[in-house]
């Protein structure tokens, strides 16, 4: 591949995976305002950074030329002229390599939050906690191998005299980065598996959910493509560097689905199935409802429970039954075991065994003001 073709594709794939990542963030700021924001918005716009940092070394080690490709004799070869605008190079090339790991890590932070919030409540969240410690561990696996891999570090930038394959070509480093980052996105594939078999939505619209969290797949493919094509050609450097911008172009395109879901949330496919009853234009952020849709004042996805022998999840309307009678509010909480009347401290019938269930809480109060009675309402998913 010409350096011409590289910074065509480069730039184009940049721009298409930013467009993504800017409405996933458009679509967070529409729903939430800035309030909205959480970590997984803080991991994708440190992903935006470190994707358009990556993407001008790129454009550069074109220009300044490093270290790549030469050997015992070429290096020897090399004018002075050019020293220092090669040595440059390799520091840029040094430093990708960090913008580049960093940035598929954050790429996986942004679903893993994701999935934290979906699975609040329910015992699915150790999977998240486990997937977290362990995409952390492989993060500064790679980052500690990229670094040591070539002692002392200035020898990276060396050329004269030629430092070394590890140095330069790094082949060790294309299979750890490649092992541990499909591994990592096997495990947070997992995640959504057994929530998706449970969901109780129209088959269309769990296909669509399937494809969109299992899309990750495409990730890996370009992992190991990218792994194979650059140490088949590990002296070219186009090479290594085109299939590293493919697999950070797909990344980008599969992260921001989840996030722009709630976009088409009208929509009869990509639509929540509770969606006719959220009637707030606001979104509080505090979480996604129905898998990404809007949520209306104060949201929180929880399993509960519902008698059903299937086992199965599904979005119920009402949790907290309230009951308003003549002299004030009465107020029924539900629980596991049975159902308790705060007014009268008793309790009034038994609840059956329930299964794991995703409800909507909605909650009723009735204040007084100046002699008069003023009903307020408050709506939790």
């Amino acid at each position: 591949m010409s350096a011409d073709a590289l910074t065509v594709e480069t730039f184009t794939e940049y721009g298409i995976g930013m467009v993504f990542l800017i409405v996933r963030l458009y679509a967070r700021l529409t729903t939430g305002g800035i309030r909205g924001l959480r970590l997984d918005d803080a991991f994708a716009v440190a992903g935006m950074i470190f994707w358009t940092m990556q993407t001008i070394i790129i454009y550069l080690l074109g220009l300044f030329g490093n270290n790549i490709g030469l050997d015992d004799k070429t290096a020897m070869l090399v004018p002075d002229s050019k020293m220092h605008d090669m040595i440059l190079g390799s520091k840029l090339a040094f430093m990708n390599w960090i913008w580049y790991i960093c940035y598929i890590w954050c790429l996986k932070g942004v679903l893993l939050c994701l999935y934290w919030k979906l699975t609040q409540g329910i015992w699915y969240r150790h999977l998240v906690t486990a997937a977290g410690g362990f995409c952390v561990v492989t993060w500064l696996a790679c980052l500690l191998t990229h670094i040591c891999l070539c002692a002392p570090v200035e020898r990276n930038w060396q050329i004269k005299p030629y430092p070394g394959d590890n140095c330069t070509l790094r082949g060790p480093l294309y299979i750890v980065i490649a092992v541990f980052n499909v591994l990592s996105d096997l495990c947070i594939m997992l995640i959504p598996i057994p929530i998706l078999a449970k969901l109780q939505v129209p088959l269309q619209r769990k296909l669509i959910l399937v494809v969109m969290f299992s899309s990750g797949i495409f990730i890996m493919i370009c992992t190991v493509l990218r792994a194979y094509y650059s140490l088949t050609s590990i002296t070219n450097l186009p090479i290594a560097l085109g299939w590293a911008d493919r697999e950070c172009f797909v990344a980008a395109i599969v992260v921001s689905l989840p996030g722009i879901k709630p976009l088409f949330r009208n929509s009869r496919w990509l639509g929540s199935s509770n969606q006719k009853n959220s009637k707030s234009p606001y979104y509080h952020g505090d979480g996604y409802n129905a898998f990404g849709s809007r949520a209306s004042g104060k949201t929180k996805t929880f399993v509960t429970s519902r008698p059903r022998r299937s086992g199965n999840f599904e979005l119920d309307s009402v949790l907290n039954t309230t009951k308003l009678s003549r002299d004030g509010s009465q107020e029924y909480i539900l629980d596991s075991e049975r159902v308790v009347s705060p007014a009268a401290g008793q309790p009034e019938q038994a609840a059956p065994q329930r299964d794991m269930a995703i409800r909507v809480t909605t909650e009723y109060t009735l204040e007084r003001e100046q002699g008069t009675n003023s009903p307020s309402k408050r709506q939790e998913v």
